[in-house]
């Protein structure tokens, strides 16, 4: 039943939610890789768009993406910063538990971290000993000459400054290192539909800059909080156990859409981008209601679960968005190196590509098969 009573609850879960100096976005689709590929077929045939792969929808489905705003001070709670003010900001995108890729804004400085675990799987193909191979990788980046300490910094999973008005530069270094063993490439792209994660990711990475900007963290901020607390919206209790409270939010698929924001706007660019069909589609009526569910926990906002199929219409499958939110970095806001130097994409190429030469020149060596496994060079 519809009360005030559970508005006000939703509006103080939000105001504890921001009590802290920052606030983690944790971003999933909670669906199946047949779920996910079922939702691309629709999408596809709903718009004319491309057919969609298994692939695709592997990606999709295992795909988390993190985000942390916070004070740049770090001494006032997010719920006393008003819309404008600075923020340091930190972003992640990951596969099945393995961080792809992560960015940071802290003050004036830009950084990146690559994930070896994906960088491995994506230049190895895939193979079944890819645990050892990830093993070497690492021992092999830590080990590369000191002409190429900051790429091998990169490459071990350590933060590094970047130059964002490079990052096409750095995305075609990471592609050009993963499928720079030459004679594979061709077989990696056919093994993959093209479609490797961390690929995707140096892909991606131009299209991530917008949020590291503050405004667009503001512009997802301000419209969620709109969204719980703005005339217009209907709230009802699902129900409460322990110290679980769930609500049905219920809204004009337009606002909902808006209240989206940056990140509906990343996933129909990184969809073209790509080529898939889309995430997001359109609604067809801006004013058809549409629900989210809002979980609380201990009074605290802690997830939106929003169904993207509520905007294809009626005979569209289900596709679940699930955002989590956290008072508190999951991801550090501190500056992770002092006086570090600037990463350059050509030394990213260079290390990407000695390190597959060199697991190139082991595959190859006829004495390797005579040694014990775990004394393999």
């Amino acid at each position: 039943m519809e009360t005030a009573q559970a508005g006000a609850q939703a509006d103080d879960a939000l105001d504890r939610l921001m009590s802290r100096e920052a606030v983690t976005v944790d971003v999933a689709f909670g669906a199946t890789v047949d779920e996910v590929y079922d939702y691309l077929r629709h999408s596809a045939d709903a718009t004319g768009g491309p057919a969609p792969t298994r692939r695709e929808a592997e990606v999709l489905a295992s795909l988390e993406f993190t985000a942390v705003v916070g004070d740049p001070d770090q001494d006032s709670r997010m719920r006393d910063l008003h819309e404008g003010d600075p923020l340091d900001i930190a972003l992640s995108v990951g596969f099945g538990g393995n961080d792809a890729i992560g960015l940071k804004r802290i003050g004036e400085q830009t950084f990146i971290r690559i994930g070896a675990d994906t960088v491995v799987q994506d230049a190895l193909h895939g193979k079944p000993e890819d645990v050892s191979r990830a093993m070497r990788f690492m021992q092999h980046a830590g080990s590369l000459p000191e002409s190429l300490e900051n790429a091998a910094r990169a490459l071990t999973g350590a933060w590094v400054v970047v130059d964002p008005f490079r990052y096409p530069e750095y995305a075609e270094a990471i592609e050009a290192g993963i499928t720079g063993a030459g004679q594979e490439a061709e077989q990696a792209a056919e093994e993959t539909g093209g479609l490797g994660h961390a690929g995707n990711v140096a892909k991606a990475l131009s299209g991530a800059d917008p949020l590291l900007r503050p405004e667009a963290q503001w512009d997802f901020v301000t419209r969620l909080d709109d969204s719980v607390r703005t005339a217009g919206t209907r709230l009802r209790s699902l129900g409460k156990e322990g110290g679980t409270e769930r609500m049905e939010l219920t809204l004009p698929a337009g606002r909902a859409q808006e209240a989206l924001g940056p990140l509906a706007g990343l996933l129909r660019q990184q969809a073209d981008r790509f080529g898939m069909p889309r995430l997001v589609q359109d609604p067809a009526d801006p004013d058809t209601p549409v629900t989210a569910v809002l979980t609380l926990r201990n009074g605290v906002l802690s997830e939106i679960g929003f169904d993207l199929a509520q905007f294809g219409g009626p005979d569209f499958p289900p596709l679940p968005l699930e955002i989590g939110l956290n008072s508190g970095s999951a991801i550090s806001l501190g500056p992770p190196r002092e006086n570090a130097e600037m990463l350059n994409p050509e030394d990213l190429t260079v290390a990407l590509l000695y390190l597959a030469l060199r697991e190139e020149q082991r595959e190859q060596d006829p004495n390797r098969g005579n040694l014990p496994g775990p004394v393999q060079p």
